[in-house]
């Protein structure tokens, strides 16, 4: 277990920012009007919002798909979850092979993809979601390993007096 007064501001900021894009991302149909048009639209950067690949709450679409949603969820779990595995865990992951760690965790999305395209089988919003939420959860532990136990010391240059 983490110690108290071990949590780093850079990994609570980012746990308030994916906390705070998953809120976003899920309240454009309830706020309805302009509002809930432009907030959906903002997600469109990242995200093709294709309705019937969406989950839907209050009638409508929210602003990311299936996989995205679950990138995000996987994102917010991740980070939310590793201050539980202790710092020596949290150092582990930050020194260990992450981009391989990553390669590994996008498989699954890259194999549910491919197979839907090539139409060797129809892939379903429970396999886009759990793909998804698969490199998520990966890519949110890495970066809070990184944020909660960094390998090595950043330098900070001193201003010399003149």
């Amino acid at each position: 277990m983490i110690r108290p007064g071990t949590l780093t501001v850079g990994w609570a900021v980012a746990l308030s920012a994916v906390g705070a894009l998953a809120v976003l991302a899920v309240i454009p149909p309830a706020l309805g009007g302009d509002a809930g048009a432009m907030l959906h639209h903002a997600f469109a950067a990242v995200c093709h919002q294709m309705p019937e690949r969406s989950l839907h709450l209050h009638g409508g679409p929210i602003a990311l798909c299936h996989r995205c949603s679950g990138i995000l969820v996987g994102l917010l779990v991740g980070l939310a979850a590793l201050p539980g595995l202790g710092v020596s865990a949290a150092r582990g992951i930050a020194r260990g092979a992450q981009i391989q760690w990553l390669v590994l965790a996008a498989l699954p999305t890259a194999a549910d993809w491919a197979v839907g395209a090539l139409g060797i089988w129809a892939n379903t919003p429970a396999s886009r979601l759990l793909t998804g939420a698969l490199f998520g959860l990966v890519a949110g532990a890495i970066l809070g390993a990184n944020l909660l136990a960094p390998t090595r010391a950043v330098p900070v240059s001193h201003p010399t007096p003149s």
